[in-house]
């Protein structure tokens, strides 16, 4: 992961290790779940997502989209994007995910995310 401080608060990218598909993969899904601890993440701007099937050489822009959220008083938010398609194609699949522009009134966490390819 790669951190930029602001002062307690910092950007992450998170870049996952790499799965090895069966084969090609021209399509790739991501669901992941996440909290605001302050202000509220603007999804595609403070929360990105990537995917790439050959191993991070060349990454592809997911559009994420709110799928719901669980409901609590500070709730855990379901976002997807689906069938996307690479701008490469490969067999050795990673996901990549920042949260950009935080800062004292601006907090995102990221709990669990899934990558999925056909």
């Amino acid at each position: 992961k790669r951190i930029t401080t602001f002062g307690s608060v910092q950007n992450l990218t998170l870049v996952s290790n790499a799965t090895t598909a069966e084969a090609t993969a021209t399509k790739g899904d991501i669901v992941m779940t996440y909290t605001n601890a302050a202000g509220t993440a603007t999804l595609n701007t403070d929360l990105t997502a990537e995917f790439s099937a050959n191993n991070g050489t060349d990454w592809t822009s997911m559009t994420l989209v709110v799928q719901g959220n669980t409901g609590s008083a500070s709730p855990h938010f379901i976002v997807a994007a689906h069938n996307v398609t690479a701008g490469t194609s490969g067999t050795v699949m990673k996901y990549r995910i920042k949260t950009l522009n935080q800062s004292g009134t601006k907090e995102t966490r990221i709990q669990a995310v899934s990558l999925g390819w056909s």
